[in-house]
């Protein structure tokens, strides 16, 4: 008996050290089961129980490599995003309203709000707005476009290469932010109080630039307000200028206009100056130009932007540091009198075009803005490493 027993003891062995082998080295024969595993965890709709960047390193770790092995057909964005937002879909099980198993718990439940730091370039991201979330950043932007025959806004940074099928405003940030939106606000009690994006800080706003890029901008307005922005404006979502009052409402999501956007107050009013949908409401705000303040800046504006190298051009013999060391004295005494003229005007302050390279002079940088201009946002590529900064 034990003659048998023992080779087949043996034999159990083998076969189990060889299929560890192959899961630990990767061997082909083992993706399909990985694949299947990843797609059911990124399908299912259930929550996994971790957030923030711990959620997205186990996409692009555990869930990536098998759908890269195993691409699915019917691929929109890409399979990463596809599966990331199947992930997100409601909780199966749960009744409809269950704010605890929301997109909003899921992408941020153990984040805290950055409200220093916005993501550039936001729309060339592996995840769009999520990723961005996940990172608790509490300002992003979006590049768009008109397409003609169309009535979406595409997204992306060069008109040659759009997909104004699958990458559009609608199908990246307005729906998305819609959604999310009306998970945490579903229940009745909360009608009059409307929650935003930020698990741990609800009150808390999200800057939606948007960077017209063409030339046409009074029929871009006309598509975004219509059809991209109507939905969240008739849901009280978004943060307002009441034309009659004058005074700001702030709600989840605050539009700030930037690029080649129009400035006609009969276009962005409407024309009979009662707002756009005669609600006498303003749903829009302008990126107002840093180095260029004006007084009427105050009731079109929230946040003012400029380049570095617009502000140090209004300084004798300043241009973009380069140094390892950051910007110099006269460079700063350059700048501080622009932040200080926004911050009067109750306006928060960005400044892009800042060197971001090498890594030593990028976190000077960012210390710079903060500390000694008191910036209120940085223009940050790197999300994961200012957050864990600011």
């Amino acid at each position: 008996m034990l003659r048998t027993l023992v080779p087949g003891v043996v034999l159990l062995f083998v076969v189990f050290w060889a299929g560890t082998q192959l899961n630990v080295h990767g061997n082909p024969v083992s993706l399909p089961y990985t694949s299947e595993r990843a797609n059911k965890t990124a399908h299912s709709g259930q929550n996994i129980g971790i957030t923030g960047f711990e959620l997205l390193n186990y996409f692009k770790t555990q869930v990536l490599p098998g759908l890269t092995s195993n691409r699915p057909h019917g691929v929109a964005v890409s399979s990463f995003y596809d599966s990331f937002v199947a992930y997100l879909s409601p909780d199966a099980g749960h009744k409809s309203c269950f704010p605890e198993g929301s997109t909003v718990s899921k992408l941020n439940r153990n984040v805290n709000p950055v409200t220093k730091v916005h993501s550039h370039n936001d729309y060339w991201r592996d995840l769009p707005l999520f990723e961005a979330l996940c990172h608790g950043i509490a300002s992003v932007e979006a590049d768009v476009w008109l397409i003609d025959g169309s009535e979406e806004l595409a997204v992306g940074h060069n008109q040659a290469f759009l997909d104004p099928e699958h990458r559009t405003l609608n199908s990246l940030y307005t729906k998305p932010l819609l959604r999310m939106l009306n998970e945490v606000n579903c229940l009745e009690d909360l009608q009059d109080h409307k929650y935003g994006v930020f698990y741990n800080s609800p009150e808390t706003t999200l800057y939606m630039y948007i960077d017209f890029k063409s030339e046409n901008g009074s029929q871009t307005y006309a598509h975004l307000i219509n059809n991209h922005l109507r939905p969240l404006i008739d849901a009280g979502y978004l943060t307002n200028f009441n034309l009659q009052s004058k005074q700001i409402e702030w709600n989840p999501v605050t539009v700030v206009l930037t690029g080649d956007y129009p400035t006609d107050l009969k276009v962005l009013d409407g024309q009979d100056d009662d707002g756009i949908l005669h609600t006498n409401q303003r749903f829009v705000f302008l990126d107002a130009p840093l180095y260029d303040l004006q007084p009427q800046h105050e009731q079109l504006s929230v946040v003012a932007s400029a380049s570095i190298s617009q502000l140090l051009s209004n300084c004798s013999n300043s241009t973009a540091s380069q140094s390892s060391n950051g910007l110099s004295k006269d460079e700063i005494n350059c700048i501080r009198p622009f932040v200080a003229k926004a911050h009067a005007m109750n306006l928060k302050t960005r400044i892009w075009g800042v060197p971001n390279w090498p890594n030593n002079l990028r976190k000077q940088l960012w210390r710079q803005q903060v500390y000694e201009l008191e910036v209120d946002v940085l223009n940050v590529d790197h999300l994961y490493e200012a957050s864990q900064v600011f």
